[in-house]
């Protein structure tokens, strides 16, 4: 049977009240919704036999053709990066997220279409490869260009042949502002070649948490995440998760406080398709949300008032107090050509202010729980 997510209109049950409207309607919407979430590729890959309208068919077909054609200039993208990192001295990277899991997880990496790579560098090596992009010319952005604060958790930066944009991950967001919290996560990874160059990529226990963490606490759960982030939780746990270690990912989970979010996590994966519970976390799933490690950061996460503001200020609590003050410093002063670019109607000296009093307008209402 197909996963709710996966299922057209036209298989729906004849008593099913969602029939009343036009099956045209139904399909386009359905189709809209598959594009929003970054689905259709996959729906053009689940459905290949299923029997759907010519223009349905046409449409997953192109979704899926242009998914391809973008997995292809990614290709290119980590490959060339690969390459640069991997001379020597060689700096291990953790891919993450997308392209960690086309390459691990997915039998077609076109199926999993993404916005940008990202990756997980050790502090100790960051700095490293960030000179080594800057000086092979790839483009920076950054609130201020040249330091070596880079952006909240991350630095930014295009590689100019593609136009793929590389996210250089110092820790990861929402995460605890203790060593032990990162230092976890950078021991748990597996090793992996992509046209011979090698790379790691998080544990299938710590990827879980990192995938959890992203698209309930980062996005906002049902508010504000992607269903492919769901569609990953519900592919690796098909994949991996009677092999999993879950009572550590649990401990893991509780010592994160990302309890509660991993529970609802999991429980929207199985909303969206159906995800199989493995018998070692079936009692956990029917506990109580609200009594789980987490809950009120969860649900102050996942409110309609929530806002990028409210998220910059939880990923700023989880930096070390030094890098969490000049972060702060930036981002309430970023350089002029930041400015400009993020503010191109108003004049830059203009747009401090403006900027100041939307941070606050956006995160009172989230903080007050309103």
């Amino acid at each position: 049977m197909l996963p709710p997510a996966f299922r057209p209109p036209l298989t729906r049950r004849p008593d099913d009240r969602t029939t009343a409207r036009p099956r045209d309607r139904a399909t386009a919407d359905w189709l809209a919704w598959l594009d929003a979430h970054r689905l259709a590729p996959a729906a053009a890959r689940v459905l290949a036999d299923a029997p759907l309208p010519d223009d349905a068919r046409a449409h997953l077909d192109a979704a899926y053709d242009a998914a391809r054609a973008g997995w292809l200039m990614r290709k290119i993208a980590l490959q060339r990066f690969l390459t640069l990192v991997n001379q020597e001295p060689a700096q291990p990277i953790i891919l993450l997220k997308g392209a960690a899991l086309a390459l691990t997880l997915y039998d077609d990496p076109a199926v999993r279409p993404m916005n940008d790579i990202d990756l997980l560098i050790a502090p100790d090596h960051l700095l490293s490869v960030v000179e080594r992009m800057r000086g092979a010319g790839y483009e920076e952005r950054s609130l201020s260009d040249g330091d070596e604060v880079g952006y909240l958790h991350h630095f930014i930066f295009t590689d100019a042949m593609t136009g793929v944009r590389f996210e250089l991950h110092h820790t990861l967001p929402l995460l605890p502002s203790d060593a032990d919290a990162l230092g976890w996560f950078l021991t748990q990874t597996q090793p992996h070649e992509f046209a011979g160059k090698p790379f790691l990529t998080l544990s299938p226990e710590a990827q879980l948490l990192h995938l959890a963490s992203h698209a309930v606490l980062e996005h906002g759960g049902p508010e504000g995440a992607l269903g492919v982030w769901f569609y990953d939780i519900d592919q690796l746990i098909r994949k991996w998760g009677d092999e999993m270690d879950w009572d550590e990912t649990l401990a893991r989970a509780r010592a994160l406080a990302w309890e509660a979010a991993l529970h609802e996590a999991i429980l929207l994966a199985q909303h969206y398709f159906t995800t199989p519970a493995p018998p070692a976390i079936r009692d956990w799933l029917q506990l109580p949300v609200e009594s789980l490690r987490g809950y009120n950061t969860m649900r102050q996460m996942t409110s309609p008032a929530r806002s990028t503001s409210l998220t910059a200020l939880h990923i700023l609590r989880g930096l070390p107090w030094r890098q969490r003050i000049r972060q702060s410093a930036h981002m309430l002063f970023p350089s002029r050509a930041y400015m400009r670019s993020r503010y191109p109607s108003i004049p830059w000296p203009a747009a401090y202010p403006y900027r100041w009093l939307d941070a606050v307008r956006k995160l009172l209402p989230a903080l007050l729980g309103k």
